[in-house]
């Protein structure tokens, strides 16, 4: 008999991808009676409460938690200490998985021994042409570096890594490492892994297992996403310098070089030509990029504009990073401790684990 899985979703207004995400989990190759879905709503208002409402109506195994500072290592650890399955899995409400990532996932840390999570690669996807070139950007090398679980290949085998975002482990893993630090207000998810390699254990990629990733659809949205990606990431290095990777030093590295190069410019005139120089080397470097990422086979929704805005989304991923990065660091490390797991977790009725009545239709 299959051991119960819970799978952990945090959640804030995902009204236009939450029942697709939902629906992925439930139609899982794995036995109905031993699956759980604890979606933890941070007070959603675009619709997602009701959404959620009517999928928890129609099929028990999907509970709806409250929380109320809106926060996703605080829905994270809601969801683990309301959890009763001895496998726990994480999935976010932009993203879906394939019937077999579950199956998988398990199978594979099965025969593993220690703690170690496990987790798919991403493909990710997006709407109409900007989204399609916010896809092709973010998924690649030329955005994001040698981040594995966005450019690894499908044909790849299983490969250890510094973190997985759509994780599956054992429970014993968190009663050994503790739960999220609640004081990332994101970033979490590698914080909690470099803790559970510092410990000992493994952060496995299964490339041959892809999850889609639904990215942001306006340029506003991603420079804002990016800049907190960099931000959180230079706290984190504050706190944990032997974390760093070469990929995390590019952009801020060549957001601090742009300004060297502009304060010189405008210091003294005799320094245009070389900033020029190195303005036009990362132009064509862009050039090089937007080719490569133009080439077949296109993700749904290419056209030529596309193609046309790829520089400009190449350079607002590095920038926005860049600069997240170096506010990050001026930050400082993150105070406090993250929670260790609980006595009696998942206990009903408790005031952080509350479930939220499935008829309500909205937050509030």
């Amino acid at each position: 008999m299959a051991r119960l899985v819970s799978v952990i979703m945090p959640v804030w207004n995902e009204a236009d991808s939450i029942e697709a995400a939902v629906r992925s989990v439930l139609n899982q190759e794995w036995p109905g009676e031993a699956l759980e879905v604890c979606v933890v709503d941070g007070g959603s208002t675009d619709g997602t409460r009701a959404i959620l409402a009517r999928v928890a109506r129609e099929d028990p195994r999907v509970r709806v938690l409250e929380n109320p500072r809106r926060i996703i290592p605080v829905a994270l650890n809601i969801g683990l200490r309301a959890a009763r399955g001895e496998w726990l899995a994480r999935l976010d409400g932009h993203g879906t998985w394939p019937p077999e990532y579950l199956r998988e996932c398990t199978a594979f840390l099965e025969r593993q021994t220690g703690p170690a999570v496990a987790g798919g690669a991403w493909d990710c996807v997006g709407e109409g042409w900007l989204g399609a070139a916010v896809a092709r950007a973010v998924g690649s090398p030329w955005g994001v570096g040698n981040a594995r679980y966005r450019t690894v290949s499908a044909g790849a085998g299983a490969q250890a890594v510094d973190s997985v975002p759509f994780w599956v482990t054992r429970r014993e893993t968190f009663e050994r490492v503790g739960l999220f630090h609640e004081g990332f207000l994101c970033h979490e998810d590698y914080e909690f892994n470099y803790r559970l390699r510092r410990a000992g254990g493994r952060v496995w990629l299964l490339p041959w297992v892809r999850a889609q990733y639904r990215v942001r659809s306006t340029c506003g949205r991603l420079a804002r996403q990016y800049f907190r990606y960099g931000h959180w990431k230079g706290r984190f290095l504050v706190m944990a310098p032997r974390s760093l990777q070469p990929r995390h030093l590019v952009p801020p590295l060549w957001m601090a070089t742009n300004v060297w190069w502009a304060a010189a410019s405008l210091a003294d005139r005799r320094w245009l030509p070389a900033a020029a120089v190195w303005a036009g080397l990362y132009a064509g470097w862009l050039l090089l990029a937007t080719a490569g990422l133009s080439r077949r086979p296109r993700p749904a929704g290419w056209d030529v504009r596309s193609a046309l805005v790829l520089p400009w989304i190449l350079c607002l991923v590095h920038a926005a990073w860049g600069t997240g990065v170096w506010t990050g660091l001026l930050r400082g490390p993150v105070h406090g401790q993250p929670p260790g797991w609980p006595g009696g977790a998942g206990e009903a009725g408790s005031e952080e684990t509350r479930e939220a009545p499935a008829e309500r239709g909205r937050a509030g």
